[in-house]
């Protein structure tokens, strides 16, 4: 049986980095975090790491390297390490071009989501950068911008066309015990416990 490929998507400050944390810490599976790579970029080429900064990084390296440059630049970092994993969860898809080449590689994505005023209180509570500071109506404006919309370029975030794309899916509105547990719910499904 191969090993399961999954990608990670969801709406802002929904817990898609904890989905793959946990599968790390209880599955033995590789994580890579698109989100990591983008701040990686932005420090070498701009010397910050602030929201505005990371979406211009981001929509940059999607526009010149293609759609799907992130994924690719994460399944090559788990193919070096792959024979000591049970699988790979790369978090952090936004982009059409990320999900197409989610597929290409027979993954699987997953769809993270939570009721809006739970988000926006984790991401007042988190105390990244400016982020903290945001009002809700701020806030939910920047959301509109990786939501997507209407557009179908592989470029362009678009959370909610990967949303309804998505094989699986977490409404992250409960406890952090609750989530875990969905989690590993979802583990069962994908062959990994």
């Amino acid at each position: 049986m191969s090993k399961p490929i999954l990608g990670v998507c969801g709406t802002f400050a929904s817990g898609k980095d904890t989905v793959a944390e946990i599968l790390e810490r209880d599955h033995n599976v590789y994580h890579v975090s698109t989100s990591d790579i983008v701040r990686e970029k932005s420090m070498e080429l701009y010397g910050n790491i602030e929201r505005e900064t990371l979406h211009g990084v981001a929509t940059q390296f999607r526009q010149n390297q293609g759609g799907d440059y992130f994924v690719r630049e994460s399944f090559k970092r788990y193919q070096a390490v792959e024979a000591q994993y049970s699988g790979v969860v790369i978090s952090g898809i936004r982009s059409l071009g990320e999900g197409r080449a989610l597929n290409e590689l027979s993954g699987e994505m997953i769809f993270v989501d939570a009721p809006v005023e739970i988000r926006y209180e984790r991401m007042a509570s988190r105390q990244r950068d400016d982020e903290s500071r945001k009002t809700l109506e701020e806030f939910l404006a920047f959301e509109k911008k990786e939501r997507g919309g209407e557009t179908d370029d592989e470029w362009a975030f678009n959370i909610d066309k990967l949303g309804a794309a998505a094989k699986y899916k977490i409404i992250n509105d409960g406890t952090y015990d609750e989530f875990v547990a969905k989690v590993h719910e979802l583990a069962k499904k994908v062959g990994l416990a």
